[in-house]
């Protein structure tokens, strides 16, 4: 069984099922995890509030802090919630604490997962594939959209429905939340990178000077790589 479920606290459920999730926020945390990863970065541990990422800092100077409140980096922080920024050379080997908005918290309910993967345009083939591969023992897929107090974001939809797509062999299988995403991507997928730069969140970027954070984000299967949360931390697979 693949769903997609437009509700955070859906990984709770998803959890408690043993179901393989997949959280997807496409703009930006999903696409910043996988290129710091991909640039060299060791781990990144996911918190919820700056509160917590600033004192993990202060236990451990050697923490890079990144993360972002209403798409800005925080003030003392080193790195934003940007994957342009991840392409830094100096990455290479660090830890790194991030806390955002919507992706960290969609981690946070679905960390009871076995299997907790970290999907977006730019390594859907990835972990698409990793994701059935894992579930040929008749565990379902849960894809977690990173939303928050119910609001919806066009780009993780989308996505959702890209990631589905790629599970030919399921698609029998799916609620139809699943299978209005694939509908919505099929309708879409000549022209996807149109549709989502008009969508409100990516607007939003655009306007506050991240146009290049927007069109890296929808590159599509340009990394190889799939992050999985492991003890706290988001590591390669």
């Amino acid at each position: 069984m693949i769903s997609v479920e437009p509700n955070l606290k859906a990984g709770l459920d998803a959890s408690s099922r043993g179901h393989i999730t997949i959280v997807v926020d496409v703009l930006r945390f999903s696409s910043s995890v996988v290129v710091g990863l991909a640039h060299g970065v060791a781990a990144i541990t996911p918190v919820r509030t700056l509160k917590e990422a600033r004192l993990l800092r202060k236990q451990n100077k050697g923490l890079i802090l990144a993360g972002e409140r209403e798409g800005l980096k925080p003030k003392g922080f080193q790195l934003g919630n940007s994957p342009s920024e991840f392409m830094r050379s100096d990455l290479d080997g660090k830890q790194i604490v991030m806390t955002t908005t919507n992706g960290t918290m969609a981690l946070e309910y679905s960390k009871g997962s076995r299997w907790l993967l970290v999907g977006s345009f730019i390594n859907a083939r990835a972990v698409s594939e990793a994701a059935s591969a894992i579930s040929k023992k008749r565990k379902g897929i849960s894809i977690i959209l990173a939303c928050r107090l119910g609001r919806f974001f066009l780009e993780d939809f989308l996505c959702a429905g890209l990631l589905v797509s790629n599970m030919t062999d399921r698609l029998t299988d799916m609620n139809d939340e699943a299978r209005a995403a694939r509908l919505a991507w099929l309708g879409v997928k000549s022209d996807f990178r149109k549709v989502v730069r008009k969508s409100e969140h990516a607007v939003y970027l655009r306007e506050i000077g991240y146009e290049k954070d927007v069109e890296l984000c929808l590159q599509r299967d340009t990394y190889d790589l799939v992050p999985h949360l492991k003890e706290n931390k988001i590591i390669r697979l």
